[in-house]
């Protein structure tokens, strides 16, 4: 098969394309239906995101205050789409000992008021195959509210329910913390998924990376890297059952309650395209202005770029969604490569992944006739 790009190639995505067989959505059954599958977290993109993946191999997160709205939307539009709706407590509610989970009060009158089993019950109703647990956003240090969530979600009993821990970025960058996370994961009666809250990349700095690695690998319930970008691949090829990526930065992260995101330039809307070769996000304005500002731009051969210059999108909403399309298709191309692959054969794989990126900065320099730097997490993901 073709080369994604023009002028660099990672070998370990070339050959894909094969026919896979159908794979049944296992309602019902949790750990069954997350295993080995790729989310694509989405939220006012969903409708686009779901007409572009391989339900076979991959599903939907549904998140947003609309989520319910949409998924019963995509129920009836892509009757075989499997898709999770996200409760909106990721981002709008921190949890306390007392309410670790977002239950809403009963109105005046109401005659049910909610109930966790309620609140389970609706997301099922509305489309989810399986449904994630409420919970808040809970603080670095917050023990006794960690293991107040962990009590709640093991008197759930039943078996379509997803533990959602969403934990601040300083739980990884104190060793003993990180431990209690392993702990309390490993005593879920539930799969996990596991999310962490900053308003930038959570697990940017080395100390971060070297520590999310290692909960997948101290693990020994099933876990899904959840709202995280490059990393989770690194997770999978390390004991995580699934991973759950977005195609826009605000997806590949929680963001704490109450504040935005933080980016550099505010003004620069220019979409943050995935270059699966080179194993990294890079803003599409920044590749025209740093890497290709006197060369053509390498062209993309997925069904978003149609073989044209990857660093062509710039501010305009139809660019933005055009380039976060594309990210669809990368993150697509990569999982595909491991579909079917055992534990052992996805360790190997991803080393041969990081080999591969690690040979495509070198074309990518002799292209561009400058040097570029290889960023801080490929060089940790290739210590192992």
């Amino acid at each position: 098969m073709m080369n994604n790009y023009s002028s660099i190639v990672n070998p370990s995505l070339t050959g894909l394309g094969l026919v896979r067989a159908t794979r049944t959505i296992e309602r019902g059954n949790a750990r069954a239906f997350v295993k080995d599958r790729l989310f694509h977290v989405a939220g006012g993109n969903v409708f686009e995101v779901a007409g572009n993946i391989d339900p076979n191999t991959s599903a939907v997160v549904v998140s947003g205050a609309y989520g319910h709205r949409r998924a019963k939307i995509l129920r009836d539009t892509h009757p075989g789409l499997p898709l999770i709706i996200e409760p909106t407590s990721i981002g709008g509610y921190v949890a306390t000992v007392a309410a670790p989970f977002q239950i809403p009060e009963a109105e005046e009158n109401e005659l049910f008021p909610p109930t966790l089993d309620s609140i389970l019950d609706s997301a099922i109703a509305h489309g989810s195959v399986v449904a994630m647990t409420p919970t808040g956003q809970i603080d670095k240090g917050d023990s006794a509210t960690l293991k107040a969530a962990l009590a709640l979600a093991n008197e759930i009993d039943r078996n379509d329910v997803v533990f959602l821990l969403n934990l601040s970025a300083g739980w990884l960058s104190d060793d003993f913390l990180r431990k209690q996370i392993v702990a309390v994961i490993n005593r879920s009666r539930h799969p996990v998924a596991l999310a962490f809250i900053d308003r930038k990349n959570p697990i940017e700095s080395g100390k971060r990376l070297r520590a999310y690695r290692s909960i997948f690998i101290e693990s020994t319930n099933d876990v899904i890297a959840y709202r995280t970008d490059m990393a989770g691949f690194d997770a999978r090829a390390h004991g995580a059952i699934a991973a759950a990526i977005g195609a826009l930065p605000s997806a590949r992260r929680v963001t704490p309650k109450g504040k935005g995101g933080r980016a550099s330039d505010p003004t620069d809307l220019a979409p943050h395209m995935l270059v699966a070769d080179l194993g990294r996000f890079a803003k599409s304005k920044m590749m025209r202005n740093v890497w290709f500002i006197d060369r053509p731009g390498i062209t993309c051969s997925c069904a978003a770029c149609h073989g044209r210059s990857i660093d062509r999108l710039f501010e305009m909403d139809e660019d933005r969604a055009e380039g976060h399309l594309h990210n669809v298709y990368e993150l697509e191309r990569m999982h595909a490569a491991t579909v079917g692959m055992t534990q052992v054969e996805l360790h190997a794989w991803w080393h041969e992944f990081i080999n591969g990126v690690l040979g495509a900065y070198p074309q990518l320099e002799t292209y561009i006739n400058r040097p570029i730097s290889v960023p801080a997490d490929v060089v940790i993901w290739n210590e192992d």
